[in-house]
């Protein structure tokens, strides 16, 4: 029953938490959801009840309320080993919720530790004042300025830590990182990653679910992405929406960037919804080391995933640039590592080719997951729901630069 369900997840939901944390759970109702369909689990036999937690007007915008899951109820040993196989097969780093008769299980206890210690909770950004920071706007570049750092949470950020502890075995804590989208979009379709399909060559995929679920699977990574109309070369590519699939048009995202949205269970129509196919290319790719097929497996050694701490700091991103960008932010090579790899930067060039707006983005590494001793779910430390967290991007040094 619904009853029985609320009491079974009360171990989810963390008393109201302080306004001012990193994270919150917003109020919400259990709701019956029919319309979610797990083809993995209809293909072994093992019937459930889609669930959904309506978040309400808690939620930015309506299409941000609901965060599903889905009801096995008490299973046998065998079953709950099954379920936790499939679920768990794209990562390295697995659940490690354990079985016992009686209990009830949902599809999150089946899922990599940080998407259950997620779902349903809302990211709060915070924003700090640093010294000794540069400015590129107009034509005078500054290197010591006081800039505001924005901590905050988007799809793509949440999604790179989603694949970077899948190709890490047994990682424990969620980095907070927020590249710019052409960082982004590079280490998505980077050596990294194999393209397995595209509504640019393929558009009936939008329209044909047989045909879309065919060659995927889960752990691929979905991107969402448009070209400015200004232009037909693609070099105005925009990443719009990065999520995970877990199952035949299910998938796991952080539902937009800001605030009042949640991480979540979301389904195909969910996610149409919110970005209408008619406007937008959807791009499916995997990881090279979940591909036994690919080209990239084959005549040299794969490395893992780099955390975003490396990939998308200020460092990385002048290293990735061309020569007009590097010689532009060519300051941001002089600042100590340790400080370069907790921020990322976003900026907007106007027609004349000059900066008209940037803002520095942290990047911040929380403390372990927590995993409950008796039955082994994951949820985040008591830290990541706590005002001392709240602005916890760490102060720069005085001189940030070497």
């Amino acid at each position: 029953t619904m009853r029985t369900m609320s009491t079974y997840l009360t171990f989810l939901l963390v008393p109201s938490i302080l306004a001012h944390a990193l994270f919150l759970r917003p109020p919400s109702v259990l709701k019956p959801y029919a319309a979610l369909n797990l083809a993995t689990a209809d293909r072994l036999g093992i019937p459930y009840k889609g669930i959904a937690h309506d978040a309400g007007k808690a939620a930015s915008l309506p299409g941000f309320a609901l965060t599903l899951d889905a009801d096995f109820g008490a299973l046998d040993k065998q079953t709950f080993t099954k379920l936790k196989s499939e679920y768990c097969a794209w990562s390295e780093t697995k659940s490690r919720v354990t079985w016992k008769k009686g209990r009830r299980y949902t599809l999150l206890d089946f899922l990599p530790p940080l998407l259950q210690a997620v779902s349903g909770l809302h990211f709060q950004s915070s924003r700090t004042k640093q010294k000794g920071l540069p400015s590129f706007l107009g034509d005078n570049t500054r290197k010591y300025t006081e800039q505001e750092v924005l901590l905050t949470s988007n799809c793509w950020g949440f999604a790179w830590e989603v694949l970077f502890q899948a190709d890490n075995a047994d990682t424990s804590a969620l980095t907070i990182s927020t590249a710019d989208p052409t960082s982004a979009w590079r280490q998505f379709t980077g050596p990294g990653f194999d393209l397995v399909q595209s509504s640019r060559t393929q558009p009936k995929l939008l329209t044909d679910a047989s045909l879309r679920n065919r060659k995927i699977k889960g752990g691929d990574v979905l991107l969402i992405w448009h070209t400015n109309p200004s232009t037909t070369s693609g070099s105005d590519l925009y990443l719009d929406h990065v999520a995970t699939l877990l199952d035949d048009d299910v998938y796991y995202e952080k539902s937009g960037s800001g605030d009042r949205v949640p991480f979540r269970v979301n389904t195909w129509d969910g996610l149409t919804a919110n970005f209408p196919p008619s406007v937008f290319f959807w791009e499916w790719r995997r990881l090279v080391r979940n591909n036994s097929l690919s080209p990239s497996v084959y005549g040299s050694a794969q490395t893992r995933l780099r955390p975003a701490t490396e990939i998308f700091g200020v460092d990385a991103q002048v290293a990735a640039a061309n020569k007009i960008e590097r010689d532009r932010y060519s300051i941001l090579s002089e600042l100590r590592p340790s400080v370069a790899k907790k921020l990322s930067l976003q900026a907007e060039t106007g027609e004349d080719g000059t900066i008209e707006a940037q803002t520095f983005t942290g990047i911040l590494e929380l403390e372990d997951l927590v995993f409950d001793k008796e039955t082994g779910r994951a949820r985040l430390p008591p830290s990541a729901f706590m005002p001392e967290w709240y602005m916890m991007l760490p102060r720069l040094p005085r001189n940030p630069y070497l």
